[in-house]
């Protein structure tokens, strides 16, 4: 009898080893970015490290993969007609939402018709209330979108996140409260400390290899880079680019770099004086040393930029030059625009960016433009420079935009004039008829060349009206601890930790 429960007690401690062997195994990766998300709306946003964030909830109808191409998501499959104005989706069967709803056609077409109503205010009705006219549901696993006319970057534009399919039971959440088909779905978002998500057990596609995610973000290079040293944190994104060189030396910590496709710029307030003056728009460029800043600030880990498409973008123009550095052709042309003595101008930055302003400080004082560098946290920011043109008190504001790799979704949100703020991201209000035009006509062209030619134009238009300051196209650089395997990121900086696992 007492050898019976010896046994017993030894089998009793051995379950007690095993779950608490389970309990240890259940897996949190974190992941420290270097702002907070902007929005828990993925249709409310535009920022490439909300859409990090949110990415792992939602889903899209179609993704782009690590290799960059096109495939199913939440649509197994499509069609489009000979004219291209109708696009009709298959859905995946089975697929249900966190809260429990099924996904199908009718939260589709919510989804969009979410979007398209401009009485809501989202950030994505600029981007698609051009393009889809009617989104209409078939049967109840299959979606047919009309045009308003033909739009052969339809398929790329539904792998954004602003395009992720949302469910109509969480209409009065979504704003707060993520509620997505994604792999991870939400718990909670402590405003200025992190955001957590946990596995969907549910998850249509293959089944998360961690068991929870934490999102945490700091301005502060040094705060990120010592946390990733220490292990505290498993990813970071972006890793600045002067900390690189220590790291790869750093012991259990590997460093992933890539040629990126995010532009870097200075938005101009095109309407507010002087900027106004194409000539002193020309001569703020003339007097900008990007290598020397892409130099200092980013220890060389990135290409000065001429374009605001970058070379792996569709229409990109390889013959536009750009301004060089030139500050005696600046002071001609303040000279000529009536500024002999320079002028003061403000540059709007987030708090990790004050540094590259601090180098354009330095640039313009040589021509005698004073800069006052007006530093604000990320929401303050974003309120700020995305105000409307009879509210907006930006002079100039540093900014990145990234895509996926066309120039529609390049040019139209940062030129366009119905690109202005808040309906999108033309900071610097700027407005061109021809360029309008040639936007309107390339969007829907359906020979590659002709669009190409046409892109070709618009980016000449925008270099000789300098229409901002175009910089650089930084690399994408990310640290992960060498424990950790399955990080990968787009060319535009987001990153994806979908996959991510544990060694």
């Amino acid at each position: 009898m007492h050898k019976n429960r010896t046994i017993s007690s030894v089998v009793l401690l051995i379950l007690v080893l095993a779950l608490g062997s389970s309990v240890v195994a259940a897996s949190t990766l974190t992941i420290m970015q270097s702002e907070s998300p902007r929005a828990m709306d993925p249709s409310n946003q535009s920022a490439t490290y909300t859409g990090s964030v949110l990415s792992h909830m939602y889903d899209t109808l179609l993704t782009v993969n690590s290799d960059g191409n096109v495939v199913p998501s939440l649509a197994t499959d499509y069609t489009y007609s000979p004219d291209g104005l109708e696009w009709t989706f298959k859905l995946r069967q089975g697929v249900t939402f966190h809260d429990g709803t099924p996904l199908n056609a009718d939260a589709v077409k919510y989804s969009f018709e979410r979007i398209l109503n401009p009485d809501n205010g989202l950030t994505a009705f600029g981007r698609f209330n051009p393009v889809i006219k009617r989104v209409d549901t078939v049967d109840d696993l299959t979606v047919k979108f009309t045009l308003h006319s033909p739009y052969p970057a339809f398929a790329l534009l539904l792998t954004i996140n602003q395009a992720a399919i949302t469910p109509p039971s969480a209409a009065d959440i979504v704003s707060r409260h993520p509620v997505g088909t994604g792999p991870f779905k939400f718990v909670e978002y402590v405003s200025g400390e992190r955001v957590v998500m946990e596995r969907f057990d549910n998850f249509w596609g293959e089944a998360p290899r961690v068991d929870r995610l934490v999102w945490r973000w700091s301005p502060e290079e040094s705060v990120m880079i010592m946390a990733l040293q220490a292990g505290e944190v498993d990813v970071v994104v972006p890793l600045p680019a002067s900390h690189v060189g220590a790291l790869e030396m750093s012991p259990g910590v590997e460093v992933h770099e890539k040629a990126g496709s995010a532009v870097f710029w200075l938005a101009l307030n095109t309407t507010a004086e002087p900027l106004n003056d194409v000539r002193v728009r020309q001569a703020l460029n003339y007097a900008t040393d990007r290598q020397g800043l892409v130099d200092a600030i980013l220890w060389g880990r990135a290409t000065v930029a001429h374009s605001p498409l970058a070379p792996q973008y569709f229409g990109y123009d390889p013959t536009v030059q750009g301004y060089s550095f030139d500050p005696e052709k600046a002071r001609e042309l303040l000279a000529e625009a009536g500024y002999p003595n320079g002028f003061t101008m403000s540059i709007t930055v987030q708090e990790s960016e004050s540094q590259y302003a601090e180098v354009l400080q330095g640039n313009w004082r040589d021509v005698g433009v004073n800069v006052i560098v007006d530093q604000l946290e990320n929401a303050l920011w974003s309120a700020k420079v995305f105000s409307p043109l009879e509210e907006n008190e930006t002079m100039s504001s540093f900014a990145s935009w990234s895509s996926i790799l066309d120039a529609d979704l390049m040019l139209t949100p940062l030129f366009a004039t119905r690109s202005f703020p808040p309906a999108s991201a033309n900071l610097g209000f700027f407005s061109n008829a021809r360029l309008d035009e040639i936007l309107a006509q390339a969007v829907n062209e359906v020979n590659p060349n002709v669009r190409e030619e046409l892109y070709f134009e618009a980016q000449r238009i925008i270099n000789d009206e300098a229409a901002h300051v175009t910089l650089y196209y930084a690399n994408t650089i990310f640290g992960v601890r060498d424990n950790v395997e399955g990080v990968w990121s787009q060319p535009s900086g987001q990153i994806n930790v979908r996959g991510a696992s544990f060694k």
